[in-house]
C-alpha cells in the first residue's frame, strides 16, 4: 500500500485531488493522509508512517511550503514530492527539496490528472527498488539495499552501515534492524550480500578487490574475512562477479 500525504490549507482542494487520484486508482492500493498546515504534517512525521508521496501547497500559513518540504525531505529522502500553488512560482530553495512535479491549481482537471498519472508511475518505480526496513530513532525507514555497505551485529539485531555519499548517510543516528547478520544472509543473498564473518553481512557490490583474508570496499575501507568464511565468501564473490573481476 502506498501512503500519500496531501498538505493544503484548503479542504476543498484536498478533496479535489483525492477525487482525481481515485479516478487513477486502477490496481493501485493507497491511503491518503490529509494535513491542513506544515506544522500539522511535521508533527505527524513521527507516527511511523513511510510516506511514498507528498503533494504540498507552497502557500501555507505559518510554516511555508519551502520549510515544510525541507523538513519532509530530510525524513523521507526517497518519497516523491509534488508542489502545488495558485500563483506562487518555485524558488531556488524549493528545488533543493527535489520536487518531481509542479501543479498549478488553475490547471484543467485533465491536465492535473495527466500529471498525477506520471507522479504515480514514479511512486511505483520508487517502491519497486529493493530495500530493507530499518529503525531510526522512534521511526521506521526504507533503506535501499544498493546503498548498504554492510550490516553488523548489534545488541538486539543488526546495525546498517551505508555509503558515505548516499541519502541515508544524512541520518544522524544508527540505522538498526531486528535481525542479526546471520539471519539476514539468506534473505539478501540474491542481492549480492554474503557473510565475511558471523557478525558481518557484506554488500559485495561495493567490493573493489578481494585478497586471501581481506577485501577493500569502494570507500577504501579494508575488512577481514574470517577463516571459516573465506571459501564460501570467495566462491560467492566469484560466482556473482567473475565476468567483471576475474
Amino acid at each position: 500500500m502506498y501512503h500519500i500525504a496531501i498538505c493544503d490549507d484548503s479542504k476543498e482542494y484536498i478533496l479535489y485531488l483525492s477525487s482525481i487520484l481515485k479516478e487513477l486508482e486502477g490496481n493501485i492500493n493507497y491511503k491518503i493522509f490529509e494535513y491542513s498546515s506544515g506544522e500539522e504534517l511535521a508533527r505527524n512525521m513521527d507516527r511511523g508512517i513511510n510516506y511514498d508521496l507528498l503533494i504540498l501547497d507552497m502557500q501555507l500559513g505559518g510554516m511555508d511550503g519551502d520549510e515544510t518540504a525541507e523538513i519532509f525531505r530530510k525524513r523521507f529522502p526517497y518519497a516523491v514530492l509534488v508542489f502545488c500553488s495558485g500563483v506562487r512560482q518555485p524558488t531556488i530553495k524549493s528545488f533543493k527539496a527535489t520536487p518531481y512535479r509542479y501543479i498549478l491549481k488553475q490547471q484543467k482537471r485533465q491536465e492535473i490528472m495527466e500529471t498525477l498519472r506520471e507522479v504515480m508511475t514514479e511512486v511505483e518505480k520508487n517502491s519497486s527498488e529493493p530495500f530493507i526496513m530499518a529503525h531510526y530513532r522512534s521511526t521506521v525507514k526504507k533503506i535501499k539495499l544498493k546503498n548498504i555497505l554492510y550490516i553488523e551485529n548489534s545488541k538486539r539485531g543488526g546495525r546498517i552501515a551505508v555509503c558515505p555519499n548516499c541519502d541515508e548517510a544524512k541520518f544522524e543516528e544508527k540505522l538498526l534492524v531486528d535481525k542479526k547478520p546471520e539471519e539476514l544472509a539468506n534473505e539478501l543473498k540474491e542481492y549480492g550480500f554474503a557473510l565475511s564473518q558471523s557478525t558481518y553481512l557484506v554488500n559485495m557490490n561495493h567490493i573493489e578487490v578481494i585478497h586471501v583474508d581481506d577485501f577493500v570496499f569502494d570507500t577504501g575501507e579494508i575488512f577481514k574475512i574470517a577463516r571459516a568464511y573465506q571459501k564460501s565468501f570467495k566462491e560467492e564473490f566469484a560466482r556473482r562477479f567473475s565476468n567483471k573481476y576475474i
